[in-house]
C-alpha cells in the first residue's frame, strides 16, 4: 500500500515514513491550488455559514482534490493490485479542530471514507495559525432576492438527477433548490440547457440552481475513479441545505448503481463510486449529524429503482425532448459539439440500456453517441471489456435463485443493516427484485436488438465486434481474457481482496499482537481482555457476538464509565495511527451500540501466536 502524507492550508508537516510521498494542496493566498466556488447565492444567506460548514467544505475539497492526484496505478490489472489501496494521511488547518476531532466525527469520516473509496484515512486536525479564508471567497456572483425552497438536491445533469428534479418540479410541483457540482466547463453547460429547459416549460420560479466548481489547479489529474467525489457532493448539499434552513438533501439515483455490485471482479471500471450505497448514506447522516449536533436525513427516493423505471419518469412528465440534452459519459474530454456520449464507460452503457429498455431510443439519437450500443466495433480490448461484463452480469443473474443470488454476490451483505425498517430477509429479498428487473431490462434489449437486426445478423454484415454479433454467434456472451488473464486476475485479486485483522493474546506478556510487530498492552490489553470472552463464544457458536454493558465493563477494569470512555477512545487512536498505514487493515477495532455496550469488532480473527 503506497502512502502519502497530504499536507493542507499551509499547515507544517511533522514527517512521516521515509517512502511517504508528500502533496500540498491549499484553497488561498499565493499557493493556491485548489479552486472552490460557490455561485449565484442569495446575499442574505451568507451569513447563515457556521465556522464549522466553512470547515466542512475545506475538509470534503482536500479529500476530493487529493483523490484525484493520487494514482490508483495504470490500466493494467497488476498495477492496480499492487496500488489500488492507498494510505493518505491528512494535515488540515481548521476554525474548530476539536470538533473534528471528537470521536463521532472523526471515526465516521474515517470509515465512511474508507468503504467509500477503499483506502486507508488519518487525519490530522489542528487550529490554524494564519487567517482562514473568508466566507466570500467560496460565495461570488451573490444575487439579491429571496427564495423559499422545499427541497434541496444534487443536480450532475445527467438522467437520473434530471429524472427526479422534473419529478419534482413538475409532477409534484416542489420549489427545488438544485445544486449542480461541475469540474468542466462542458458539464456546466449541460446543467444550464437543462436548467433553461425546464424554466421554458413555465418552471422557472420553482427552480434555484446553485453552481458549484471545485478543481484542482495548476496539476494534472491523474485518477479518474473519483471514489471520494460523493462526499463531496454531499458535502456542498448540506451546506446549501443549512444555509435555506433544512436538515435534509436528496440524491436521486437508481438503486441498481447505489448498490453497485461489481458486474465482473476484473474489470476495473465496474469498481466505480458507491455514491448512495446505504451504507455510505448513513455514514454521510452520521458525521454531519455530529458536526451539527442535529439530525440530518440523506433522502434517496429512487433507490428500488432501476434505470429503467428512472428515465421512464422524464416522458412520464412530457420532458422527453429533454432527455438528449442529459449527459452521462463520464470522459467530457471526448465530447464533441453533437456527441456528449463515448459510448464505452459504464455510465455510457448503463444510460443506454436504461432508455432503450424504456423505448425511448428514438428520444436519445444514437448517433449521440461515438460507439453505438448494440452496433458499435468493440473490437479494442478497452472497449469491449465494460460491455460484455454488463450484459454477462445479466445473463447470469437471470438463473440465479434468492439464495443463490447472496453466495453469487456476498458483497450485497454490506448492505442489507443499512436499510431502515427492513429485516435482513426483508432487504436481500428487495435488493434481489431490483437486479431482477435489472436484467430482465438489459436482455429484453438484447433480444430486441437481436430481432430488429436478425437478416444483418445473418448475413454476417454487423461487426465481428458489436454486442448483437457476439450475442447472435454465442448464445451466451463470455468476457474475452486478454494476455496473461489467468495470472493477472489471480494478483489482482489478491491485491484487493479485503484484509483481515488477526490477532493473538500473549497472556504471560500482557500482550495483544499484531502483525508487523505491533502490540496493545498495560491498560489497552486489560481492555481488550474484558472483551475477548464474549467475542470467543461469538465466534466458537457463529452467533451474534455480544455487547457489554458499559457499567459491567467500567466494573471489571475497576474505573468509572468517563474514564472508560476516555480509555477506548486512546485505545482507538493507537490503532488508527497503525493498522490503517502498517497492514491496509480500517476498521473500528471496538464497537459501541447505544443502550447495549462496548464488543470486540465481528470482523477482527483470533490466531495463535504462531499462526500471526
Amino acid at each position: 500500500m503506497s502512502q502519502y502524507s497530504v499536507v493542507c492550508g499551509g499547515a507544517t508537516h511533522s514527517g512521516g515514513a521515509e517512502d511517504e510521498e508528500v502533496i500540498e494542496l491549499d484553497v488561498q493566498g499565493p499557493s493556491k491550488n485548489v479552486n472552490l466556488r460557490i455561485e449565484d447565492l442569495n446575499k442574505a444567506l451568507l451569513s447563515n455559514i457556521p465556522d464549522v460548514l466553512l470547515d466542512l467544505l475545506e475538509v470534503a475539497a482536500y479529500v476530493y482534490c487529493a483523490d484525484q492526484r493520487i494514482s490508483r496505478g495504470s490500466d493494467k490489472l497488476t498495477d492496480h493490485g499492487r496500488k489500488w489501496r492507498r494510505s493518505l494521511h491528512f494535515t488540515i488547518p481548521l476554525r474548530q479542530p476539536d470538533l473534528w476531532d471528537s470521536d463521532a466525527v472523526s471515526t465516521a469520516l474515517r470509515d465512511t471514507l474508507g468503504f467509500l473509496s477503499d483506502d486507508a484515512y488519518s487525519f490530522d486536525f489542528v487550529k490554524a495559525t494564519k487567517p482562514l479564508a473568508e466566507r466570500s471567497l467560496y460565495f461570488p456572483n451573490l444575487v439579491d432576492g429571496t427564495f423559499v425552497p422545499d427541497d434541496i438536491a444534487l443536480f450532475s445533469g445527467g438522467v437520473d438527477s434530471f429524472a427526479g428534479a422534473v419529478e419534482d418540479v413538475i409532477g409534484n410541483g416542489k420549489k427545488m433548490v438544485l445544486v449542480g457540482h461541475h469540474s468542466a466547463t462542458k458539464v456546466f453547460s449541460v446543467q444550464k440547457e437543462l436548467i433553461d429547459g425546464l424554466q421554458k416549460m413555465g418552471a422557472g420560479r420553482n427552480i434555484f440552481y446553485v453552481s458549484v466548481n471545485v478543481t484542482n489547479t495548476g496539476a494534472k489529474v491523474t485518477e479518474y475513479t473519483q471514489r471520494t467525489r460523493s462526499f463531496l457532493f454531499a458535502s456542498l448539499a448540506l451546506v446549501v441545505a443549512r444555509m435555506f434552513g433544512k436538515d435534509e438533501f436528496t440524491f436521486y439515483e437508481n438503486g441498481v448503481v447505489g448498490l453497485n455490485i461489481p458486474i465482473a471482479k476484473d474489470v476495473l471500471g465496474a469498481r466505480a463510486t458507491r455514491t448512495t450505497h446505504p451504507k455510505v448514506v448513513q455514514g454521510f447522516e452520521a458525521i454531519f449529524s455530529a458536526l451539527l449536533d442535529r439530525e440530518v436525513s440523506v433522502k434517496t427516493p429512487y433507490q428500488w429503482l432501476t434505470k429503467r423505471e428512472v428515465t421512464e419518469k422524464i416522458r412520464q412528465y412530457n420532458c422527453g425532448h429533454l432527455l438528449s440534452k442529459t449527459s452521462s459519459c463520464t470522459r467530457p474530454k471526448t465530447w464533441t459539439k453533437h456527441r456528449r456520449h463515448c459510448g464505452a464507460c459504464s455510465q455510457c452503457i448503463d444510460r443506454r440500456f436504461g432508455v432503450l429498455a424504456a423505448g425511448m431510443g428514438e428520444l436519445d439519437p444514437a448517433d449521440g453517441y461515438e460507439l453505438d450500443l448494440l452496433l458499435g466495433d468493440r473490437s479494442l480490448e478497452r472497449d469491449i471489456r465494460m460491455a460484455v461484463a454488463y450484459v454477462k452480469f445479466s445473463q447470469t443473474f437471470s438463473s440465479l435463485t434468492k439464495v443463490g443470488f447472496i453466495s453469487e454476490h456476498p458483497q450485497i451483505t454490506s448492505a442489507l443493516r443499512f436499510l431502515p425498517g427492513l429485516s435482513a430477509d426483508e432487504a436481500r429479498d428487495k435488493i434481489y427484485d431490483l437486479y431482477r428487473r435489472h436484467a430482465q431490462d438489459v436482455l429484453d434489449v438484447i433480444r430486441g436488438g437481436l430481432q430488429a437486426h436478425a437478416d444483418e445478423l445473418v448475413r454476417g454484415e454487423l461487426p465481428a465486434g458489436s454486442l448483437l454479433s457476439m450475442c447472435f454467434s454465442r448464445g451466451h456472451i463470455d468476457i474475452p481474457p486478454p494476455s496473461g488473464y489467468d495470472q493477472k486476475v489471480k494478483d489482482f485479486m489478491d491485491g484487493l481482496g479485503k484484509p483481515v485483522c488477526e490477532f493473538a493474546v500473549d497472556a504471560d506478556a500482557g500482550r495483544i499482537l499484531f502483525k508487523g510487530g505491533f502490540f496493545l498492552e498495560g491498560t489497552n490489553f486489560k481492555l481488550v481482555q474484558a472483551l475477548l470472552d464474549n467475542h470467543r463464544i461469538g465466534k466458537k457458536a457463529a452467533a451474534e457476538i455480544a455487547y457489554v454493558a458499559p457499567s459491567a465493563l467500567a466494573d471489571a477494569l475497576s474505573i468509572d464509565e468517563q474514564s472508560l470512555r476516555q480509555q477506548i477512545a486512546r485505545l482507538k487512536k493507537a490503532v488508527n495511527e497503525t493498522l490503517p498505514a502498517a497492514l491496509g487493515i480500517v476498521l473500528e477495532f471496538i464497537e459501541n451500540k447505544q443502550r447495549e455496550g462496548y464488543r470486540l469488532n465481528p470482523e477482527l480473527r483470533e490466531v495463535s501466536k504462531g499462526d500471526l
